[in-house]
């Protein structure tokens, strides 16, 4: 954990970085990537074959991701993060694009870095407040996760122990002393992702502080029925449908097998974890024959914790912690339309459902999903006109499915209660630019560029707006941006050069 995130070329992580592969090409958008590290650090090239043109070139200035599997990049614009469209893949060592940047057309640069995000990889985080990813330089005053982020601040204990008294000791948290779900809070804060992670109203990422209960700051929806495949973060969810937890119980936990301040060497690891099973197990339950257990060298994570493909990640494996007794075939997975129920048990609010269902169906584009989170967002709404983000989802459900009109009063509603927001002032945007009022979507359009610039299509769509009321100079100037800031969006460039080709007077 203390290596999974810091300055790319430090040094830091389970793994370097090799660059004998480094170079590769996406067959469906015809762009080549090469990744190159020098004097200066890391940096990649792309360009768009056959005749090399929309090319770029990005630092990469941060990674993400202590390699065991794969590491991510981040690209630095001004201050603000986003994630690059390469990582670094373990298994075959290996370069190619990153997770969900295989669907672009173009070298997508501009993917928002957001502080939830990056709280599970790095420590003290330093974001600028009002803007969704923009931070100091650098982002993280600690890379990677730090001792805070399990045992919970240091200021008492440090105060007690520099007073050369011992009562400042106790006050750091120690899971193995806590209660069974305040201890498995503390993992599952970053090891749980679910379907969607809804968080409590009037709470956000720097809520949680380990010795409570994680239920207390977010609601981690899973879909009922049938078992999931393997998700980068979904350690916790699987270790529960195994039947060595349903049998022990809240006996079986993370740190029962996982020492989170070192990890065995790998000459020792199978050893490692064949004692942490032998715990519970008989050795001479195990029914396959010395000839199999001499071949698997009585590695029993190598038979009942097989490496699987991650069903939201690419290139990359996972250990199956739900322990089949066999290794099984890629299971189906629960229906997409199942219901969303809180990971453990227990009620959810209907607001948390709602937000849940909307997260969902958004990401999936799942029309069953839609229409529950649209029945339920307006029950919400209905409950709490205040609340920010219900006003959102449900706008952007409305709009999504044309139906501007009640958008409208939602978008308005959400801007007056948090105008750092980004979301309606693009959504808003998008309906008056449609009805031909130009010049409000051009105000709100540059009201959310100002909080996020990394948003191509709404700059090009602003660049038009700008067009169709004949300030060109300024339509100029935001595609000129746009292609800066994505030079692989063939769409700016080429109405960049059209706006060029326009006799301007003198």
């Amino acid at each position: 954990m203390a290596a999974s995130s810091g300055q790319a070329g430090a040094g830091l992580g389970l793994i370097r970085e090799q660059f004998d592969r480094a170079a590769f090409t996406h067959s469906p958008s015809s762009f080549r990537y090469s990744v190159q590290r020098n004097r200066e650090g890391y940096s990649f090239e792309f360009d768009k074959a056959p005749d090399g043109t929309l090319r770029g070139k990005r630092a990469l200035p941060y990674f993400i991701g202590s390699g065991a599997a794969a590491r991510s990049y981040l690209l630095a614009t001004d201050g603000f993060l986003y994630e690059a469209p390469v990582a670094y893949y373990a298994r075959g060592a290996r370069w190619n694009l990153a997770p969900g940047y295989d669907g672009y057309a173009y070298p997508y640069l501009t993917r928002p870095i957001q502080p939830g995000c990056l709280n599970c990889h790095a420590g003290f985080l330093d974001p600028a407040p009002g803007f969704p990813n923009r931070f100091a330089t650098p982002p993280f005053r600690e890379a990677g996760v730090a001792c805070e982020r399990c045992h919970g601040p240091g200021e008492a204990h440090i105060a007690g122990m520099k007073s050369g008294g011992s009562e400042g000791g106790p006050r750091i948290v120690n899971p193995v002393k806590l209660g069974a779900s305040r201890r498995d809070s503390v993992c599952s804060q970053c090891h749980l992702s679910g379907e969607a992670r809804v968080m409590r109203p009037g709470r956000d990422w720097r809520s949680f502080r380990p010795g409570e209960e994680l239920a207390d700051s977010m609601t981690v929806f899973v879909r009922s029925g049938g078992s999931p495949g393997m998700k980068v973060a979904g350690h916790v969810e699987k270790l529960a449908q195994s039947a060595c937890r349903r049998a022990a119980g809240e006996r079986l936990w993370c740190g029962g097998c996982h020492d989170p301040h070192a990890a065995p060497k790998p000459d020792r690891r199978a050893a490692w974890f064949r004692e942490k099973c032998l715990s519970c197990h008989d050795p001479g339950a195990c029914r396959e024959t010395a000839a199999a257990r001499a071949r698997s060298r009585d590695d029993c994570v190598a038979c009942h914790m097989p490496k699987s493909p991650a069903v939201d990640a690419p290139h990359v494996v996972f250990t199956d912690h739900s322990i089949p007794r066999r290794p099984r075939q890629t299971p189906a997975g629960p229906p997409p339309d199942a219901e969303l129920v809180p990971f453990g048990g227990g009620r959810a609010s209907d607001r948390d459902l709602a937000l849940a269902y909307a997260m969902v169906a958004q990401r999936e584009r799942n029309a069953a999903y839609q229409s529950r989170a649209v029945t339920l967002l307006e029950s919400a709404e209905r409950e709490a006109p205040d609340d920010t983000e219900v006003l959102l989802y449900l706008a952007e459900l409305y709009r999504n499915a044309e139906r501007p009109d009640p958008a409208i009063p939602l978008y308005e509603r959400a801007m007056r209660l948090d105008p750092a927001q980004v979301t309606a002032s693009v959504g808003l945007g998008g309906i008056r630019m449609q009805r031909g009022e130009y010049r409000d979507a051009i105000r709100l359009w540059e009201d959310a560029l100002s909080k996020n610039p990394g948003l191509p299509l709404v700059r090009v769509n602003l660049a038009l707006a700008q067009w169709r009321v004949n300030d060109l100079r300024s339509a100029e100037s935001n595609l000129e941006k746009a292609v800066d800031l994505n030079p692989g969006l063939a769409a700016a460039a080429e109405l960049l050069l059209r706006l060029r080709q326009i006799p301007r007077a003198r």
